[in-house]
């Protein structure tokens, strides 16, 4: 009986992976998670969050009817263009939100090769593109 235990434990410590004694384990290398600032233009790296998108679509209806008297064309055009900005800072800021949340919910991914492709999709999903500098 002895031997057949004495036989058993070498027979365990002969087929044991070698990482059982201290080998080297693999570690997970994680892509590096997509920065905001890449993917949009400087201004609006921190958007305005104070707009609302019914006060500015109100001011630029009343830029283009301003726009369309001769004499009230230099008070219309800068109305257009302040409430294009204000409109623009609205959606930067939904998609901002949207782009934390997502890296949020990519830290619960194991598996680098899918926390990479969740990246692409992402920026991909929030229609976002690389800036060049």
């Amino acid at each position: 009986m002895k031997k057949l235990i004495i036989l058993s434990v070498l027979m365990s410590l002969i087929s044991m992976p070698v990482t059982a004694f201290g080998g080297e384990v693999e570690e997970l290398v994680y892509p590096d998670a997509p920065v905001w600032g890449d993917y949009v233009p400087q201004k609006y790296e921190n958007p305005r969050t104070d707009f609302k998108r019914g006060n500015a679509i109100a001011e630029m209806i009343a830029g283009v009817v301003l726009t369309d008297l001769l004499i009230t064309a230099p008070i219309g055009v800068p109305m257009i263009c302040h409430s294009a900005t204000k409109l623009k800072n609205i959606s930067y800021a939904k998609k901002k939100v949207k782009f934390e949340n997502g890296l949020m919910e990519a830290e619960s991914i194991i598996y680098p090769d899918e926390r990479e492709e969740y990246y692409e999709q992402l920026i991909n999903n929030l229609h976002l593109k690389k800036r060049n500098n």
